[in-house]
């Protein structure tokens, strides 16, 4: 994918890996493009074989995570990492803006609308974390499913 000046750049994994299949994409971090974002990853997977299931919970993955850096942070671009090797899918969601915090797994109240994305996600992956992307650069949120 070309990125046009001023965008962001994800990396790619580590090492080399014979039957790697990688996707990079990124949106405007605009409300409409979560839709987007899910339904790239959602074909993509697809086309390569991946069963509908899998398919499902990686697109409801990447909607989560693409939701979340769009609603808390302040960038203008987001940027989404696909690969699958070594019988896993990683998917990385990048933004270019700072948090009030670090993402981390909350619990709120029954009463509260809100809040339970990450928990979403700890549910549906084998594992997931948060990496800062450099100084001021915006944080990396990544998830593993394993089919």
């Amino acid at each position: 994918m070309a990125l046009s000046p001023g965008t962001m750049t994800l990396p790619g994994p580590v090492g080399v890996c014979p039957d790697l299949r990688q996707e990079t994409f990124e949106l405007p971090a605009q409300p409409f493009s979560v839709a987007d974002a899910r339904d790239r990853a959602f074909e993509r997977l697809l086309q390569w074989g991946l069963s509908p299931e899998v398919c499902r919970t990686a697109r409801l993955v990447v909607s989560e995570l693409f939701t979340n850096a769009v609603l808390h942070t302040d960038s203008d671009r987001i940027g989404c990492l696909l690969y699958v090797a070594d019988n896993q899918i990683r998917i990385e969601v990048r933004d270019q803006g700072s948090y009030a915090s670090t993402p981390v797994l909350c619990f709120p109240r029954a009463d509260e609308e809100r809040g339970r994305g990450l928990q979403l996600i700890e549910s549906l992956t084998q594992a997931w974390g948060v990496e800062s992307a450099g100084l001021g650069l915006g944080h990396i949120v990544w998830a593993v499913i394993r089919p």
